[in-house]
Order: structure tokens, then C-alpha cells, then sequence
């Protein structure tokens, strides 16, 4: 049953989250996230409206999506979200999709994601108030036993697989890349095989922003555990800024999860 103490959005996949396949895709569903993560915060009074008020807004450090089932378009959707931490500079938010259907419900996705508290005025990050989380009901249990991962590496001899610039359809609110395109840049960057077969779990770790205008390299490689990473750069008078790592891996759950 749905824990009252979690926010539940409702809505329906729509046409621009489905794949070729017709079905949900890993950016269909962290759109998804995003915007159940945003309007909870907002009906709690720290949404977008809120930061002339409260001076503070909140920008992802990190994100890990899992697809456990895979509906296709105009299925109805339950996600529930709730922040499960929130000390110091950070809040970790977590999430659980479910597709609805006559016969029940069913899970389709779950994810977690780390966020910073950043002052709007100087842009930089700034501690978690008594006042910002008494806004907040957080809620309990650990969906996936390994963190995200705070960082990566990639090997010296890794090959730029897609090179792009960020443009003006890319950026948001924060007048940076929103989040959902770096997944967009690293599915460009996978191999031909892996795209046709991807993984149906995938990390992403951002370090840092990335600004309009910008000329992207994505660099993709094998990590010693098999996951596929791609490295999400850009490089100017020989000074290469890191901006995001982003991995597709295949995830040990069980692909029927459903509700009594």
C-alpha cells in the first residue's frame, strides 16, 4: 500500500517518453521522476515559484533509474517519492513507479536520486535549514544497496564516440543543461549492440554544470565490473573540465514486482 507520508503523482507515459519499441524509456522515466520530484517539493513550498521567497532551490548531484517493467505508451502511472535523508548539504529522494491496470498494480520502475541545496543568490551550495526540513516528511527503507557512485574515471585510451554542443533546447531554469540531456549525450555515445540491448538500470553522477554554448565530448569504455560508462567532458586551451560519468548495467531484480 502507499505509505501516506509519501507524495504520489499521477500521470499517464506519453508519446515523447516511449523508445522505438513503443515502451517506456530510461529518459521517458527520469522525466517522469523529475517532475514528480519537482511539483513534491513545490506543494511543500520550496518548488520553483518559492525561491524569491526562500533564496534556495535544489540541483542533482546524482541519480540511479531502474526500469523493472516496461509499459508502453498512455499507461497510467502512480509514483510514489519521498526524501529519505536530509542533512548537512544534501537530501536523498527516492521513488517508486507503478503502472496501473484494471487487475491491479505493478512496478514498473524505481530510482533514487542526491540533491544540493544551493543559495540562488551566489549560486553555490548552501546547508539544510531546520526550517527547510520541517517543510519535508521523510520517509524510510533503502531501495538499493549500493550508493551512487560519487565519481569515475575512464581510461586513457577511451575514444570520443559523439561530440555535440549545447544548445538553446537543452537548457532549463538554472540557465545550465538540465539533467534529462546528459542521458540523452550518453545513449549517443553507446555502441550500435548496446543500444539495441541496453541495460535497464543506469547511474549518473553530475560534477559539474554544463553551459550553453559548450562543445561536448562523450567518451565511452568497459569498466573491470562490465558496465558501460560514458564520460560526459568538454576541453578548452588544453583544460578539460569533467562534467557528468553515466553508466548502463544490468541490475539483479526481479522483473514482476506486483502489489497484493
Amino acid at each position: 500500500m502507499i505509505d501516506t507520508a509519501h507524495y504520489v503523482y499521477r500521470t499517464d507515459v506519453a508519446y515523447s517518453d516511449v523508445g522505438p519499441d513503443g515502451l517506456l524509456s530510461q529518459g521517458g522515466l527520469l522525466r517522469i521522476l523529475q517532475e514528480a520530484a519537482a511539483i513534491a517539493s513545490d506543494d511543500v513550498g520550496y518548488g520553483l515559484k518559492d525561491i524569491p521567497r526562500t533564496g534556495v532551490h535544489w540541483i542533482l548531484s546524482g541519480w540511479r533509474l531502474e526500469l523493472v517493467a516496461h509499459p508502453a505508451w498512455r499507461a497510467a502511472l502512480e509514483v510514489e517519492t519521498w526524501p529519505r535523508t536530509m542533512d548537512g548539504f544534501l537530501s536523498d529522494r527516492d521513488f517508486l513507479a507503478w503502472e496501473v491496470t484494471p487487475k491491479g498494480r505493478r512496478l514498473a520502475a524505481r530510482g533514487t536520486s542526491k540533491w544540493f541545496l544551493v543559495d540562488a543568490e551566489t549560486g553555490k551550495i548552501t546547508r539544510v535549514t531546520d526550517q527547510v526540513r520541517a517543510a519535508y516528511e521523510l520517509g524510510d527503507g533503502i531501495l538499493f544497496q549500493n550508493p551512487i557512485p560519487n565519481n569515475g574515471k575512464t581510461p586513457g585510451d577511451a575514444p570520443v564516440t559523439f561530440r555535440t554542443v549545447a544548445g538553446r533546447r537543452d537548457i532549463d531554469t538554472n540557465l545550465h543543461v538540465n539533467n534529462i540531456h546528459y542521458l540523452d549525450y550518453a545513449v549517443e555515445a553507446l555502441p550500435e549492440e548496446v543500444y539495441r540491448s541496453l541495460p535497464d538500470t543506469v547511474d549518473i553522477v553530475f560534477r559539474r554544470q554544463i553551459l550553453l554554448g559548450t562543445p561536448i565530448q562523450c567518451l565511452y569504455a568497459r569498466t573491470g565490473d562490465g558496465k558501460h560508462q560514458v564520460e560526459i567532458r568538454s576541453e578548452q586551451d588544453g583544460m578539460v573540465t569533467h562534467h557528468a560519468y553515466v553508466w548502463f548495467y544490468q541490475n539483479n531484480t526481479k522483473k514482476e514486482d506486483n502489489e497484493p
